[in-house]
């Protein structure tokens, strides 16, 4: 590659050395690239571990009389560096005689190459995207580095590098660790041993932040085989490699692919490092994540930026220094003090956005913004904002595309006629569409408006009192000042008139439902209408879940409908989690206090935001949270730890108390306190609860012998926590009583350190031993759902499954409506359905697996082999269907290995056009594409009748369709091999067997350039010999079927004697040859003739006798499905693909 020429010094050899010279231009070679020697051996570490990357070839121009250099070019190849010598001996040193001065020579040189360099830069960003243009030249660097040391593909991108030291072994070894969405790689080369690991995200187990080598942290990264220590000199990449992890885990859960957003090359920024798109779109990914979190925003909501400023706050009239952040819909406020004050302001609401340059309270010089709201007029103002006049202009744009869209759905919504559109964006499939004409019921209102609640009725009213207050000062809605005060008075309980405002403005479930008007009432309408898995489920678990009120009692219909029509609107909603045990309790108690609608949100707000992956099928979330519990149980109670652990009561914990936020041992009217406060500080109140509630009964715990006695206790002292309401407490009571309030803000005293983050990073960790210990459970029902089908060990079994799973997840997240992730949503589904290849996987994998794919004609044969296992031609297989496959081509079983040869030769799997390369007249082909397939179906309905009048059974039943036809084929290919199985087998006709004696031929073939190999000559002969017995075969069969069909001749007719027999003396070589056409009808062979005549030949039987091992095969697939071929360097190495 050419360069701009720039000056250099070269003193002695150095690290380089010359390959060839002119009086003008000079070729060097970087020793340690390819030579040899100590020195080589130097130069080579030196490069990998400062990362110097310098090119392996460089062309240098010297000036006559001078000492200095200028370097004209660097070439990552010998070839690319010979081609521009060979450029410069030709275009320049010819011309250069012309020139009468040195100077002038250089100034010439100098130039022309400059030219080039210019050239070759307009034409490079023309043909770059406005991502890569971002990228910084190390980055670049790197990329191409990471690229040919690891042979990925080129869509395998790279997010970040960094300096690493892998502490694998006795000497640690210094390189780079590179960070791709699907990979962690380490690459390192000192003194002549390289070491490379490749990682996948989907098979790390676990990673751990240790304790530093030689005064170091260091990050072990273990999977199911291996486990590495890495020290890396920057703190970001910990952060980074969590990420990536998380997102591979994700992949694992629900098959949620990451798509980076493009929409980030059309931001404006500022204040923003240099970096890789990929890796600014992560980071935006990930303070996105943490800002949902904090505020309780939708999964839609993206942030834009942050900046820090301070917040007047009227109620004490005071700046609270802190963050201001920008959203597509919302502008938030968070003091830097943790629970100091909070602000949320919609920014539809916003009237107008002004600079300020007047302090409210003493009117000094400030850096101000103030909004000021549309209703009422009422103003928020955030002092000192740094770079105030960016932050302005870019709430002028967030506004005018709220604006926008807004006008946008007016247009939308005038032009619709008679029916309602609604549209929002559900868990899977992305935006999800519906429509309906009218609702066919009435949406039903708080449960408690018409089964009055028993509460204390002053008790109430002082509350009332209280938020009334409170709503004066801090204002109300969704832009309430939320400071310590709110918390305070949350965790006393929320009045019943108040409590379906607050549960939907701090939930941010009323978000959601300002975005999809008429969303629910559509979906509600149109589930119920829908048979389905999850709606039986439902209606078995509707009487059972909250009878003590009156609302879900038999004799009341009320509140039973309205539960019943909310759960199946989110099982519609979300099928992936359907519906799950323990959401029919929570949604009771929400349509309790909030209408129907409000119900369904709320419900939406927990199982997708606050509690994610909960009410899933294999409630992930649930045994997530039981390892955070376990941790922190650990860090805050170390002396009840072992006691709960012998007990194994944390499982419990997660499923009896956390699935049900505390519902199921507490009355609802207590409980819904917990809620309360849930809705407000999100999921780490259960945890501090939790906590609380152990830490109250640690001196029974530590006494009790078994789970029973440990449980009962803990339920006797939830009977005891109560309401504060005076008519409750029984003073003459033996059993001393909690009250419910006061047992929140004591949790929330003594377990202030539990914050929402630490959560979040602890749910990171376990997530990884959760899925991974799901996935093994998974593995291990595969592979024993396979067991009998097949002669591999368990341990091939596992190495296969691996390889396919992984594929899988590569092909969904490419394709949305891949079968395999409906197959998923099926339980009734066996577990070799769940998991499929399509043509590519399979047609690598077998090749792999196969001894048969140097061979030319392997792709036919793979072809064929997919199609007769596709038979319901949805273009993929199962895992058991493959590996019946694998296990006849690579087994050592020589009768299994003959029968799917013949059978790949059977009518109606060759298709007619294959047949034609046999004739000599090669200008009948069809031309009529309908003709051709008419043919197929014709054979492929021959060969399931001769199998039908064969004796199939009757549940075997066929039709004429190539469906029935492929399932016939296939019934027999993988039936058990008895004598009674074969004489079933169709008999192939003359053109067919003719086609099966040259696929044979080819087999052996595996280079038609390269001379034959003895053994290729044995197999050849034998494969000779036994063409020519079953030609013989087939032919004294068709004498016998034409001599039978003459004797059943009508008495008195006469034979003509050209309808004679005579081919005794015929060539059997020359019968190869003749037009098939001219065959007989009745020429036949059968398989147990096929398979007798094989056996007389030793060679073959030897070779068809083969075994290939799986596991040593599978060794070279990646989880890209590409074969992986190992370059060959001089010096020791250590490789490990996982």
């Amino acid at each position: 590659m050419w360069i701009n020429p720039k000056l250099i010094v070269v003193s002695g050899p150095g690290f380089w050395q010359t390959e060839r010279a002119n009086r003008n231009f000079i070729l060097q070679r970087r020793k340690g690239r390819g030579t040899q020697g100590f020195s080589s051996l130097l130069v080579g570490t030196w490069d990998s571990v400062l990362d110097t990357k310098p090119p392996p070839y460089r062309l240098l121009y010297q000036e006559e009389g001078s000492d200095t250099f200028l370097m004209l070019a660097a070439c990552m190849s010998g070839q690319e560096a010979l081609e521009d010598w060979a450029w410069l001996e030709r275009e320049l040193l010819t011309k250069v005689d012309n020139f009468e001065t040195p100077s002038e020579i250089t100034d010439f040189v100098s130039g022309k190459i400059a030219s080039i360099v210019a050239i070759n830069e307009v034409e490079s960003i023309e043909a770059t995207d406005a991502s890569d243009m971002e990228e910084s030249s190390g980055y670049k660097a790197a990329k191409v580095k990471f690229h040919r040391v690891f042979t990925v593909p080129e869509d395998e991108k790279l997010v970040s590098y960094y300096s690493c030291t892998c502490w694998q072994g006795r000497i640690p070894a210094q390189g780079w660790l590179y960070l791709t969405v699907n990979h962690l790689a380490f690459y390192s080369f000192i003194l002549g041993s390289e070491t490379k690991i490749l990682v996948r995200w989907t098979d790390v187990t676990d990673i751990e932040k240790c304790g530093g080598m030689l005064l170091q942290d260091s990050l072990k990264v273990s999977t199911r085989q291996e486990q590495w220590s890495f020290s890396i000199f920057n703190k970001e990449g910990y952060d980074l490699i969590r990420q990536l992890a998380n997102l591979g885990m994700r992949k694992l859960i629900s098959e949620d692919s990451y798509h980076q957003d493009l929409n980030l090359l059309l931001k404006r920024s500022k204040n923003v490092p240099k970096k890789s798109f990929l890796k600014r779109d992560l980071d935006a990914r990930k303070n996105t994540e943490a800002y949902r979190v904090k505020f309780c925003f939708p999964v839609e909501e993206k942030l834009d930026g942050k900046v820090e400023c301070f917040l007047f706050t009227p109620f004490n009239k005071k700046y609270r220094f802190g963050t201001l952040y920008l959203s597509s819909n919302f502008g938030c406020f968070s003091s830097h003090v943790p629970g100091l004050v909070s602000l949320v302001i919609p920014l539809k609401d916003v009237n107008c956005v002004e600079k300020s340059s007047i302090n409210v309270n003493h009117g000094n010089q400030d850096e101000a913004i103030v909004f000021t709201m549309k209703n009422g007029g009422k103003t928020f103002v955030f002092g000192q904002v740094s770079d105030r006049d960016f932050v302005v202009e870019k709430l002028c744009e967030l506004l005018a595309q709220l604006k926008t869209e807004s006008e946008d759905l007016v247009s939308q919504s005038s032009g619709s006629a008679s029916q309602t559109s609604s549209q929002a964006s559900g868990v899977v499939g992305g935006p999800v569409e519906i429509q309906a004409s009218a609702d066919t019921f009435q949406v039903t209102e708080p449960l408690m408006t018409i089964f009055r609640e028993s509460v204390d009725l002053t008790t109430e009213a002082v509350k009332e009192i209280l938020w009334e207050k409170h709503g004066a000062e801090f204002g109300t809605g969704i832009s309430i000042y939320r400071t310590e005060e709110t918390t305070n008075l949350i965790s006393k309980g929320i009045p019943n008139k108040w409590r379906r405002e607050v549960w939907m403005t701090f939930s941010g479930a009323i978000f959601d439902m300002q975005r999809n008007t008429g969303y629910y009432a559509a979906l509600a309408d149109s589930s119920l209408q829908v048979k389905s898995l999850a709606n039986d489920e439902i209606e078995r678990d509707l009487h059972r879940s909250l009878p003590e009120h009156p609302a879900f009692q038999a004799n009341n219909k009320i509140g039973i409908e309205a539960l019943r029509r909310v759960l199946s609107a989110y099982a519609a909603r979300n099928p992936q989690i359907g519906y799950c045990q323990a959401m029919n309790i929570v949604c009771s108690v929400l349509l309790i206090y909030s209408s129907e609608e409000e119900a369904f949100w709320l419900l939406v707000a927990i199982c997708e935001r606050l509690l994610p992956d909960y009410y899933n099928t294999k409630v992930v979330g649930a045994l997530v949270d039981q390892g955070v519990m376990d941790h922190l149980v650990l860090t805050h109670l170390p002396e009840l730890h072992a006691k709960i652990s012998d007990l194994g009561m944390l499982h419990l914990i997660s499923l009896s108390w956390f699935l049900t936020l505390f519902l199921s041992v507490m009355p609802y009217h207590t409980a819904v306190y917990i809620i309360d406060c849930f809705f407000y500080e999100g999921a780490k109140v259960i945890f501090q609860l939790a906590l609380t509630i152990l830490s109250r009964n640690s001196e029974f715990l530590l006494s009790c012998r078994d789970e029973g006695e440990a449980m009962m206790g803990l339920n006797r002292y939830f009977q005891s926590i109560l309401r504060d309401e005076p008519e409750l407490i029984d003073p003459a009571s033996e059993t001393p009583t909690v009250i419910i309030s006061n047992l929140i803000t004591e949790a929330f005293t003594m377990f202030q350190s539990v914050t929402s983050e630490e959560i979040e990073s602890l749910r990171l960790k376990h997530r990884l031993k959760v899925v991974q210990t799901l996935e093994d459970s998974q593995m291990k029902n595969v592979v024993r759902s396979v067991k009998t089908v097949t002669k591999f060990s368990d341990e091939e079994v596992r190495a296969l499954f691996v390889v396919v799973k992984n594929e899988q997840l590569i092909r969904t997240s490419k394709m949305a409506n891949d079968p395999a992730n409906q197959d998923k949503l099926d339980p009734s589904k066996p577990f070799f359905e769940l998991y499929k290849v399509d043509h590519d996987t399979w047609r690598q994998v077998s090749g792999l697996c196969s001894s048969w794919a140097k061979a030319e004609i392997w792709e036919v044969l793979a072809h064929r082999m997919f199609k007769i296992m596709d038979v319901n031609q949805d273009g993929f297989i199962n895992f058991k269907d493959l590996l019946i496959l694998l296990d006849m081509m690579s087994g050592s079983d020589i009768q299994r290995k003959l029968k799917l040869l013949y059978c790949l030769h059977l009518p109606g799997v060759v298709l007619p056009g294959e047949l034609e390369t046999l004739r000599e007249d090669n200008t009948e082909v069809a031309t009529d594409a309908a003709d051709f397939f008419i043919e197929a179906e014709i054979n492929l309905g021959k060969t399931a009748r001769y199998l039908m009048e064969a004796g199939e059974h009757e549940e075997d039943a066929f039709d004429s369709g190539e469906k029935a036809s492929l399932n016939s084929i296939q019934g027999w290919l993988i039936r058990t091999d008895s004598k009674l199985e074969m004489r079933k087998i169709p008999p192939l006709p003359q053109q067919y067997f003719v086609l099966l004696w040259k696929s044979l031929y080819a087999l052996f073939m595996e280079n038609s350039l390269l001379p034959e190999t003895e053994e290729q000559q044995a197999l050849y002969h034998s494969v000779s010999v036994v063409g020519t017995l079953l030609l013989q075969i087939g032919e004294v069969g068709q004498k016998f079927e034409k001599r039978k069909s003459n004797l059943n001749l009508e008495e008195g007719e006469t034979l003509e004697e050209g309808d004679q027999v005579d081919g005794t003396d015929e060539n059997f070589t020359g019968r190869v040859e003749r037009d098939p056409k001219s065959d007989s009808k009745d020429w036949s062979i059968t398989f147990e003739q096929f398979l007798a005549s094989i056996l007389t030949e030793p060679v073959l039987v030897e070779h068809f006798s083969e075994k290939k091992e799986l596991q040593v095969a599978l060794k070279e697939y990646n989880c890209f499905g590409l074969r992986r071929h190992s370059s060959e360097e001089a010096g020791s190495r250590s490789v490990f693909y996982v």
